[in-house]
Parts: C-alpha cells; structure tokens; sequence
C-alpha cells in the first residue's frame, strides 16, 4: 500500500481523488480519515529531506549503476534503512521500469537479461473475439505516427475490438542505430514514456504489449523497461514480456507476438514464413512429449519489419503487422518502403471446438510528416521532487 501511494503522490494525485480511486477500482473499504493519515505518512517520507524515501531511491539506482550489485546488507548500511525498506524501495524501482533481481540476498541490476511479467494473461474471450494489431509504434521518433495510431483506434472502437496487440518497439530509443539520434523528439526513456502515456489512444480495449529490440536500447543501457513505467501508469496497458509472447485467446486457441531480430530478408513472406514453421514445430514436439494434448498455435503476430504481410501456413494465419512510423533516413537507406497501418481480425470457433472462419483486414494510411509536432509529449502532471536532490531520478 505505501508503495502504492507513493507512486500515486509522484503522478500527481492528491489525497481525496486517490482514495476515490482506491474505493471505486480496488474496492478499498477503510474511512477516508483513516487513510489521510497513510497519506500524510507516505507523503512526509517522500518530502523529509536526505532521510526522504525518493533520497534513497535515488541513491539506490545511482548505486546500482555505478556498481550492478551489491547486497541487501551493504545496502542497507550505505541507504541508512532496515532491510524492509530496502525490499520496499527495490519494488518500487521495480514500478519504475528498473529490470533490478535479488539472488540469495545479492541486489543485481540486470542490464541482459529481462524479467518476466508480473501477471499472467487470462484467456480472453470464449467462442467469438474481435482484436486489433498495431505493431512498432516508435513514440520518440520524428516519423511516428501518432495521428494515423488514433484513426485506426477510432475503426477499431467502431468495429467492438475490446483487445489491440502490439508486437514490439513500443518506443523508439535513442542510437539504436547511427544517426537515429537527429531523428527523434524525445531523447530520455522517460520523455518516450511520456509520450506513450499521454498520447497512446483511449478507448474501450486493452493494450497488449511486447518489447523490441528498440524498447530494449534503454534495457541494455541502464537497466531501465520502458514497458513496465507504461503499464504502471497506464490501467489500460498489459505488458507481456520481450521478444515473445503467447496469449490465450479463446478456447483452444492462442495467438503468438514476435518481434525478430534482422534486416528484411531477400523475400517478404521469408522470416514470417519460417518463423510460424518452428513454433508450429515446437507445439508438435510438445505433443510428441505429453506436454500438450492438441496444437492451439492459430495467429502469429510478427513485428519489426514495418511491411504487411498476411500468410495462411496450414490453420495458421501469419501476419506481418506493418507499422506506425514512416520513412526513416535508416529505412530509406535500406532502400524499401514501410506500411503504416494496423490489422483488424475476426474470429470464431465452431461446434467442434477448432477454429471455425477468420476475417482480416488491413487498415492503410498515408504518411503525416512531422505528425508529433501537433501533440503535447509532457506527463500530465508535473513531478515534484525534492530541492536537494541534484541528479534526475529518471534517465
């Protein structure tokens, strides 16, 4: 709970309106009285000079990055708190997109290796569902697409999709390759994840996410998940891990996100082909293990190569899912041009419980130069932090 509220307090959120939230979503049932004096608490730990509790975050994260160790012992003596507080101020690190592990008392902060979601994702719907994918939204980028994301959030809101997968590079990131730093509008991971909170549409359906190879930039750097800050701040974002991620859609059949690595092969359906192949490969040797009872492999999502794509590999529909960024100088110099869209899929089972039809449809649009100049990109409230604190908490 007090880690809860302090991530509250940093996103601007004052006492009345947080416990209104707390009642209303989480079913919260103390008297308002009570709780105001958890507030103040929370609120004057944050607030109490170099004892404060954003002090010793701060400290923390500076030490982990120096170091990428230490231990909860040491740290305890180097933050001046009891081992309780440092496990309180690791999981709040955790909220704020740090990828930090403990390992028989050793504190790592993991700058290879990613950890996984907190949550698991439950099936989705039963016999019938209706989903949308938006695949390498880029926010940072000068060529992201922001405007062309909510037209195709508005079809999607007309078509009754309650589910919109993104198959990785939510963000941009910063020299992901050489020059990208002169093409973006947001530098820090927390300027993009701002820019992602304020401006990701907002309707009646969840986002589902995986990471790239650009939202990992900031991973490999310093150890900071921009997916984890996103879905933290964002009640309508489920974050589904890295690279790849399997979800359960309807009875018996699940569909699959990937973002791969490499350049676009020298034929278009090439990687998305093999890639279906050896998953579909994989369920099989699972059978052949007792593992698994029947294949339930029916949609495969691939990302990263910014063109459309739509194969049907036996009862699997594999779809390369477009993009929403435009021409970048990169891309330009690869010499192939990007499809910027998003994907809109119906699907049903039948009386025997296999998929019985599936209707896709790819929604088009054309490139809007400069489109983030017509958005705001900074967090809806501003955080306070305290006076004495002279390096950023976030990077």
């Amino acid at each position: 709970m007090e880690n809860f509220i302090f991530q509250k307090i940093l996103e601007g959120y004052g006492k009345r309106e947080l416990y209104e939230q707390l009642r209303e979503i989480y079913g919260y049932n103390a008297k308002y009285k009570s709780f105001g004096k958890r507030f103040l608490r929370a609120k004057k730990k944050l607030d109490s000079g170099e004892n404060s509790f954003l002090n010793k975050y701060s400290n923390l994260i500076s030490y982990l990055k120096k170091n990428n160790h230490s231990t909860i012992i040491d740290l305890s003596k180097d933050l001046n708190c009891d081992y309780q507080e440092v496990y309180n101020l690791i999981r709040f690190a955790r909220t704020r997109g740090y990828e930090i592990t403990i390992n028989d008392e050793n504190v790592i902060l993991s700058k290879d290796r990613v950890l996984d979601p907190v949550k698991k994702v439950e099936q989705l719907e039963t016999t019938e569902i209706i989903f949308g994918i938006a695949s390498d939204l880029h926010f940072g980028s000068n060529c992201c697409q922001i405007t062309n994301l909510h037209e195709f959030a508005n079809i999607c809101s007309k078509e009754g999709v309650k589910h919109i997968f993104v198959p990785g590079d939510v963000v941009a990131g910063n020299s992901v390759f050489s020059g990208q730093i002169h093409e973006i509008y947001a530098y820090t991971a927390r300027e993009q994840e701002n820019s992602v909170i304020r401006n990701l549409p907002k309707g009646q359906f969840k986002w589902y996410m995986i990471g790239g190879n650009h939202d990992y930039n900031f991973v490999k750097r310093s150890g900071h998940n921009p997916l984890r800050v996103i879905e933290s701040e964002r009640d309508d974002v489920v974050y589904c891990g890295f690279d790849t991620a399997i979800i359960p859609i309807l009875n018996n059949v699940d569909l699959m996100m990937w973002h791969p690595s490499g350049g676009l092969p020298y034929s278009l359906s090439y990687r998305l082909q093999k890639g279906a192949e050896q998953y579909a490969i994989g369920e099989l040797q699972k059978m052949a293990l007792g593992k698994k009872d029947i294949p339930t492999l029916r949609f495969f999502l691939a990302g990263h190569l910014h063109v459309q794509l739509e194969v049907l590999i036996g009862n699997i529909l594999a779809l390369q899912c477009g993009c929403f960024e435009g021409q970048t100088n990169y891309i330009k110099r690869k010499g192939y041009n990007v499809s910027i869209g998003g994907y809109i899929v119906k699907a049903s089972i039948g009386y025997n419980g296999n998929l019985k039809s599936f209707e896709s449809k790819f929604h088009l649009f054309a490139e809007i130069e400069n489109d983030w100049k017509s958005y705001s990109h900074e967090p809806l409230e501003k955080i306070i932090v305290n006076s004495k604190l002279n390096k950023p908490l976030f990077e």
